[in-house]
């Protein structure tokens, strides 16, 4: 029937763990379908594409998988990943400032939202940063953002400032919300 909401399905089985090289093409194919559907409305079509080839391009991801851990701002990429290899999500972040924790990206394949595996990343991703002394977690969404504003929300962040999302456009094209909570 339309417009009749209906409950996700359980998650498949997956591990949680640190990215893999060859997990590289999937980490950027998640990350690049997520970040365009969370900026449906709120980014223009080139901004986004300009974005997904700087951030997530495969050579880029694999280069930031492979160099995981190198230094505390970058403690690389986290996946959820089904028995079988298949991607349900990725999450990165790391620290500066020896207490503050930067979550860069959580992003998942839009047919397992709503099924906890965000939360668990997360969770994975704020452990790191606890291990290594953080004692905050910040993190920028686009103003607007319909999927990770309430997600973050929920999870005790609150929003702090809010800032250009791109700082050299002139004037912004559109804004993010710097968001943090205490770990």
């Amino acid at each position: 029937m339309l417009g009749q909401m209906t409950e996700p399905t359980e998650a498949p089985a997956y591990e949680v763990r640190l990215a893999r090289v060859e997990d590289a093409g999937d980490v950027a194919r998640v990350c690049r379908e997520g970040f365009a559907a969370s900026s449906v409305g709120l980014l223009s079509a080139a901004t986004v594409e300009r974005q997904a080839a700087r951030y997530y391009d495969v050579s880029r991801v694999r280069d930031e998988i492979a160099s995981a851990g190198e230094a505390p701002q970058w403690q690389g990429y986290v996946v959820a990943a089904t028995g079988e290899g298949r991607i349900l999500g990725a999450a990165g972040g790391g620290v500066t400032d020896r207490v503050v924790g930067n979550l860069h990206v959580l992003y998942l394949d839009l047919t397992v939202r709503g099924r906890g595996i965000g939360t668990t990343l997360l969770e994975f991703v704020t452990q790191q940063q606890k291990a290594a002394g953080a004692s905050e977690q910040w993190v920028s969404v686009t103003d607007g953002n319909r999927l990770g504003i309430p997600f973050y929300l929920a999870r005790g962040f609150v929003v702090h400032d809010k800032v250009p999302f791109d700082p050299a456009d002139d004037p912004p094209e559109a804004f993010s919300l710097r968001m943090q909570r205490a770990i």
